[in-house]
């Protein structure tokens, strides 16, 4: 990780509303791009002191990076962070932790604004495929139901659905069964070879066009009920009706870069670009004005 005055080649500290607040991980997923990148431990007053910076540019925050619930103490932080009178303010976790009630209930306490959990699949085989740790699945659907069952009406629960080549067939699937179990905000992600384990593998990375008519198809049936954004997809990969989902990453990406097709886009002002590991496995045809 290039480091530089709370910099690297990913993270700005101040400069997104993202807080790296973990360090290490109790998964290891195949598709994380934060794999092959040195997170250093961070005292709760240095987490603090980036916070505070935050609060500067954005009224919103939200820790993540790593597994922030493996913090000891992420309780303090969040009801700190309360106190900075965000309008908004979460975490993004894998749940696994959550499946501990009396934790679930310790976090809700803060009345954080949200938790978003990430998902790879809807059943253990597939899930845990991705996670590569045995048992995830059931903790994580586990660390929901606690969420659902635990939080105040006005908290959001978001599920973050990472798709690769290994799951989009089944999108249909996981859409329907997180939409039973009560999820009514789904970010549909597309995994960008963004550490060195997957930058070249066909294997893992999707192509966006054959994701895409899944997407549709979710957000057509559930349309009334649950919120989706689709994120990394960028708008000229959709027909025109289903541009406006099209949802940026909101961190600085130097690996990420403008096609032709961009200076005619009308989406071009609210869009961060494409992946360049992502063309050079791919190419360029999928995108469309």
């Amino acid at each position: 990780m290039k480091k530089n005055n709370g910099q690297d080649a990913y993270y700005t500290i101040g400069k997104s509303p993202f807080v790296y607040a973990g360090h290490y991980c109790n998964n290891r997923c195949l598709f994380c791009f934060e794999a092959d990148r040195e997170f250093p431990v961070k005292t709760t007053e240095e987490i603090k002191k980036e916070v505070d910076i935050v609060r500067h540019n954005f009224d919103f925050i939200n820790l993540m990076g790593q597994e922030p619930t493996l913090r000891d103490d992420l309780a303090e932080l969040l009801n700190y962070i309360r106190g900075k009178n965000f309008k908004w303010f979460g975490i993004t976790t894998n749940g696994r932790m959550f499946a501990y009630p009396n934790y679930a209930k310790k976090i809700l306490a803060t009345d954080l604004t949200q938790v978003g959990v990430t998902v790879a699949g809807h059943n253990s085989r597939l899930h845990d495929a991705h996670t590569l740790v045995k048992g995830s699945f059931e903790q994580t659907l586990a660390g929901l139901k606690n969420i659902l069952r635990f939080k105040k009406e006005r908290m959001g629960l978001l599920l973050n659905i990472m798709v690769t080549r290994k799951n989009f067939k089944y999108l249909k699937e996981i859409i329907d069964f997180y939409a039973v179990l009560g999820i009514r905000e789904m970010n549909i992600g597309h995994i960008m070879p963004l550490n060195k384990t997957i930058k070249n593998s066909k294997e893992i990375i999707a192509k966006m066009s054959d994701a895409v008519p899944f997407l549709i198809w979710g957000y057509d049936k559930y349309r009334e009920s649950v919120k989706f954004l689709f994120v990394e997809y960028p708008a000229c990969v959709f027909p025109k009706e289903y541009r406006r989902l099209s949802f940026p990453c909101l961190e600085e990406n130097p690996q990420k870069t403008r096609i032709k097709l961009c200076q005619k886009c009308d989406y071009a002002g609210h869009c961060t670009g494409i992946s360049k590991a992502y063309l050079n496995l791919y190419g360029y045809q999928e995108f469309k004005i």
